[in-house]
């Protein structure tokens, strides 16, 4: 499957509310699993037969799961030519100390992964329509999206946390085209 199809299917379910991560996944033919992991890792996407595999921490909250989901289907669809077996991500999205660390996938894939977690999960489109029916703060916003409120203030720009990084990814000029309106 190449990245305009990808897109495409992901483009077929971004008007639900929630976005639909599990369905999507599915869709672009990577099951996901929860499972035992140590508290410090989140998740990781990792080789399975001929595809990959998602794997989330199911101890951790769902809204974490959700962004892990989406974070690592950021990896899948950005950078397959990078994961070889695959990596893994600890809270804060880096592979470095996981037990599947990635040397080619640097900070900056990580923020690209990120950033698409935020896209897919929290489009523009869908928070100006949650807007328009009446929820106005972060954290009404993040119930109906079931993504953490943190998340949502930080998508906002309400939030300093990651702002260095979440500015570096917005002017990353290098990741491929997301479907419009581009968020």
């Amino acid at each position: 499957m190449n990245l305009q199809q990808s897109l495409e299917i992901i483009k077929s379910h971004w008007n639900t509310i929630p976005v639909p991560v599990g369905d999507i996944a599915c869709a672009l033919g990577v099951p996901v699993v929860a499972t035992t992991l140590p508290d410090n890792i989140s998740g990781a996407i990792k080789r399975d037969g001929d595809g990959y595999k998602i794997v989330v921490n199911k101890s951790h909250s769902r809204t974490r799961q959700r962004f892990t989901v989406a974070h690592e289907l950021g990896h899948f669809i950005y950078h397959r030519d990078l994961l070889g077996m695959g990596v893994g991500d600890d809270r804060a999205y880096r592979s470095e100390d996981t037990p599947l660390p990635n040397p080619h996938i640097t900070l900056t894939h990580e923020r690209q992964a990120n950033t698409f977690a935020s896209n897919l999960l929290m489009p523009n489109h869908l928070i100006a329509k949650l807007q328009a029916q009446g929820l106005k703060t972060p954290e009404q916003l993040a119930d109906a999206l079931e993504v953490s409120p943190e998340a949502m203030r930080i998508k906002l720009g309400l939030s300093k946390r990651f702002e260095a990084e979440r500015e570096a990814a917005e002017y990353e000029d290098d990741a491929p085209e997301w479907p419009k309106p581009y968020l």
